[in-house]
C-alpha cells in the first residue's frame, strides 16, 4: 500500500501545481484537449506513471488512475513487480499473468503503454499482445550504446512496424559508452533511431526530471533551443517538426479515446 499512498501524494501535488499555474499549463485527457490548449497558447500536461508498483495486485486501480487523469503507464521501473520484470531484474522474466491482463485493460481504455524500463522478454510479450501502438518514452539504441535500458535493432524494427514511438534519452550512460558525452553523441543516437525505427516513430524523451548527469555541453531544458538549431541544420525543418511534436501526437491520437 506504500506505493499507492505515495502515488496519491504525487497526484495531489500535481493537481495543486496545475491549479496554481493554470494560466500557462492545462491537463490533457483527450487529443482534442491538446489541440484546444495549443490554440489557447497553453502547455498540455499529460499525467503518466513510471512503474506499476501502485497498481500492486489490483487491476481496478488502472481504471481508478485513468479516472484521475493518468493517460500513460510503464509497467515497471528497473526491477520486478506484480506486473512484470524490469530491465535489471535478475531473473529477466517477462509479464506476469496479471501484467498481461493489465496490458489488455490499458489497450481497451485507451491508455498509452510505455515499455521503457521493461525487460526484453516483456517487450516482446507486449508486442505480441497489443493491436494498437505502444511507446518507449525514454530509451536509446543498444547498437550505439550497449545498455539494457536501450532498444535492440530488432525492437526498433518492431516500433517501426507497429507505428510506435521512441523518445531519445539524454542521460549520458544511455547515449554513448565513453567518459565524456555531448550533444554530437545525442545527434548520433537520434540519426540511428531515425534510420532503424523510421522518421515517423522518433522524438524526445529527455529524462531531464530523472537524471543526475547531463551531456557536458548542455545544462538542461534551457539549452534545448541551441540543440534544436543544430538539429534543424542536420534534419531540415519538416523532419525536425516530426521529431519535436508530430510523431508523439500521432501516437497519442491513435491510442487515446475521444472522450
Amino acid at each position: 500500500e506504500k506505493a499507492f499512498a505515495r502515488t496519491m501524494q504525487y497526484l495531489r501535488f500535481y493537481q495543486a501545481e496545475l491549479a496554481a499555474n493554470q494560466d500557462k499549463i492545462c491537463p490533457a485527457f483527450t487529443y482534442a484537449d491538446i489541440e484546444k490548449n495549443k490554440q489557447n497558447n497553453k502547455i498540455s500536461a499529460i499525467l503518466s506513471l513510471e512503474g506499476g508498483e501502485a497498481i500492486e495486485s489490483d487491476l481496478e486501480r488502472i481504471s481508478f488512475f485513468y479516472e484521475q487523469g493518468v493517460r500513460m503507464l510503464s509497467l515497471t521501473w528497473n526491477h520486478g513487480n506484480a506486473l512484470a520484470d524490469g530491465v535489471l531484474a535478475p531473473q529477466k522474466g517477462g509479464l506476469t499473468s496479471l501484467g498481461k491482463r493489465a496490458v489488455q485493460n490499458m489497450e481497451k481504455m485507451g491508455m498509452i503503454l510505455d515499455v521503457s524500463h521493461l525487460s526484453d522478454a516483456g517487450f516482446y510479450e507486449v508486442a505480441h499482445l497489443m493491436q494498437k501502438p505502444f511507446i518507449a518514452s525514454h530509451s536509446n539504441a543498444r547498437a550505439i550504446c550497449d545498455h539494457p535500458r536501450n532498444l535492440t535493432d530488432a525492437q526498433l524494427q518492431i516500433m517501426r512496424e507497429i507505428g510506435g514511438y521512441v523518445g531519445l534519452n539524454f542521460y549520458p550512460p544511455f547515449v554513448a559508452q565513453k567518459e565524456s558525452v555531448g550533444t554530437e553523441d545525442l545527434l548520433r543516437q537520434l540519426l540511428y533511431l531515425l534510420d532503424k525505427a523510421g522518421e515517423d516513430a522518433v522524438g524526445f524523451g529527455t529524462d531531464f526530471d530523472g537524471i543526475d548527469k547531463m551531456p557536458y555541453d548542455m545544462r538542461g531544458v534551457e539549452d534545448m533551443t541551441i540543440f534544436l538549431e543544430r538539429l534543424e541544420k542536420e534534419l531540415g525543418p519538416t523532419l525536425l517538426q516530426k521529431v519535436c511534436e508530430e510523431n508523439f501526437l500521432r501516437v497519442t491520437k491513435k491510442i487515446w479515446k475521444d472522450t
